[in-house]
């Protein structure tokens, strides 16, 4: 008997100690996967806002090159002066490091000192004759005051080359974007193509986690680092735990064999279904042990799923939903048609409507995408307000929104159109946007066969939504007569 209970005692305990540790595998497998993950979300958010800040630069150089000031001051030397010129637009411009006028062959016009053009810089500027070359170029200045060269070339009526813009920034703008993005115990890192750093926000000492992103701007990488963590204090918590339980059991077993026993290989069933279960990604049984000492491990293993469940949950939400407007995406799109399609087989009503923002590629280049994103999240806005229980809107790609209308006619659809191009006014103006835009729509019916797909759906609502703007824009086309699609 007393050799029974030894070697009883020493399974119990082996086993208890395999769950633990196998939880608390699984607990910093876990958290190292979301800390990847993390690490990824934000250098991803880095490198969007470094590509979006770079496509402003471009956006404001261009702006400045097509002054109808520059032509005859470029071509006649008239008044203001180049200098002057400069110097009246300096004020306007933040994180402004310089900003001149260039001869077509790279001669800088004016006092560079004045304008913030150093010697190396007007020199470096002659050999490379930036007006027929790249147009964005990192200068690394002395002292560490490294700036971004933009230029952009100013041209006559007849093409000629007259001249062109070069606005040197500040890299303060960048860093700013890092510094924004990281989390606390991060570091995002901007890289040349040469491997040296452009901007960072700090060092880790020993990262032991790293992404690498493609800037996609003359082979820079965006670069995300943070420590690595060998035991979390839910780890330390779980090893004590598992240590006082463990003399709990010893405790026990001295007093009630038998009793224990039976206790102990319900409670170490439970904890090891529980750790099977979260092994296969399964939903987990809170475990309610049978004692009191057998609480802190039950307690961090049901921890543990709840927080496994939660982060999946999130998952699934965000690979469900578009990060701009906050609506379905199209692969949650793709998931509910199968519903939608399966409701108008049994003769509902369900009308497909694909969504276009007339003149948004005009919008984008003239205002820049930061009004482009606004104008997106009016379009976003809008649909939520007019969107009942049964229907839904999603975000395909770009400026293309599509939303399943469940029991409408066509006078139906016509109103509820009408409603929303009159709501995406409102939208844009409560935004204080004054721009020449409008919605073009194009509808179908979802047809009662078997045969019929989301992607034919797709197709007939798109070529609808072409003969509305074909028509004028800012208007909706349906597909066919309710009677005649087999729908309803």
């Amino acid at each position: 008997m007393r050799r029974h209970f030894v070697w009883l005692l020493l399974g119990v305990v082996l086993m208890l100690v395999g769950g633990v540790g196998l939880s608390l595998w699984f607990s910093l497998k876990a958290e190292r996967q979301n800390r990847d993950g993390l690490l990824r979300l934000h250098a991803e958010s880095a490198r969007d806002g470094v590509k979006r800040r770079l496509d402003h630069y471009r956006s404001l150089v261009d702006k400045l090159a097509r002054d109808p000031e520059l032509e005859d001051l470029l071509r006649f030397g008239g008044s203001p002066a180049p200098q002057d010129w400069v110097q009246s637009r300096q004020p306007l411009i933040p994180d402004l490091h310089g900003l001149t006028l260039l001869t077509p062959e790279g001669e800088v016009l004016g006092d560079g000192t004045t304008l913030r053009i150093g010697p190396d810089c007007r020199a470096e500027l002659r050999s490379r004759q930036p007006l027929r070359g790249r147009r964005l170029h990192l200068q690394r200045g002395v002292g560490g005051r490294d700036h971004l060269d933009l230029v952009s070339a100013v041209r006559g009526v007849d093409n000629e080359l007259l001249g062109g813009v070069l606005l040197s920034m500040r890299l303060d703008a960048l860093k700013r974007i890092l510094e924004e993005a990281a989390h606390p115990g991060q570091t995002l890192t901007l890289l040349d193509a040469a491997g040296k750093t452009v901007v960072s926000n700090g060092e880790v000492a020993d990262a032991a986690h790293e992404v690498r992103l493609d800037v996609g701007e003359g082979g820079w990488t965006l670069v995300g680092r943070m420590p690595g963590q060998t035991l979390t204090h839910s780890g330390k918590a779980q090893l004590i735990a598992g240590g006082a339980t463990l003399l709990a059991v010893l405790l026990l077993l001295q007093a009630s064999m038998l009793h224990l026993r039976r206790a102990m290989l319900r409670d170490i069933d439970a904890t090891r279904d529980a750790l099977t279960a979260l092994a296969h990604g399964e939903p987990v049984q809170a475990i309610v042990p049978h004692y009191v000492e057998f609480a802190p491990t039950a307690g961090e293993i049901n921890l543990i799923a709840l927080q496994l469940q939660a982060q999946r949950e999130q998952l699934e939400h965000l690979s469900l939903t578009d990060p701009l407007t906050g609506l379905p995406n199209r692969r949650a799109f793709e998931t509910r048609f199968p519903q939608a399609l399966g409701f108008a087989g049994r003769g509902l009503r369900i009308a497909l409507v694909l969504l276009d923002i007339d003149y948004f590629k005009r919008i984008n280049d003239s205002f820049g995408h930061g009004v482009g994103d606004q104008v997106l999240l009016a379009l976003a806005q809008t649909l939520k307000a007019l969107t009942r229980r049964a229907d839904l809107p999603a975000r395909l790609a770009g400026d293309e929104f599509v939303i399943l209308l469940a029991d409408l006619d066509t006078a139906g659809v016509a109103l509820w159109y009408r409603r929303l191009a009159d709501h995406f006014r409102s939208e844009l103006a409560a935004l204080g946007l004054d721009i020449q835009t409008g919605i073009s729509a194009g509808q179908t019916w979802l047809r009662r066969t078997s045969r019929d797909t989301m992607n034919d759906a797709l197709g007939r609502a798109d070529r609808a939504l072409y003969q509305a703007k074909a028509s004028g824009r800012n208007q909706i086309v349906i597909d066919a007569p309710l009677d005649e699609t087999g729908a309803g």
